[in-house]
């Protein structure tokens, strides 16, 4: 996962720089505008997601399921 998420960071990257030098050369593929736009997009989207895991973490994930309550206080595998 953290493989993915620097290949995209990277390419990521890569694509705003380019699109910085050939604005410094007088070339507009997409406008700042449409850059901002959707940086925002993408930051919703993303917190969006961080708050859809933590309310899955919270509220639907069992953790005790799959462990035996019978056997102690002890620490022991999963069932």
């Amino acid at each position: 996962m953290k493989k993915l998420i620097g290949t995209f960071v990277i390419l990521l990257s890569m694509a705003f720089i380019g699109i910085l030098i050939l604005r410094i050369w007088g070339i507009y593929i997409v406008s700042i505008n449409e850059i901002v736009k959707s940086g925002y997009t993408l930051l919703l989207l993303g917190s969006l997601i961080v708050i859809l895991i933590v309310a899955y973490g919270t509220f639907f994930k069992n953790n005790s399921k799959g462990y035996n309550k019978e056997i102690g206080n002890n620490a022991h595998p999963k069932l």
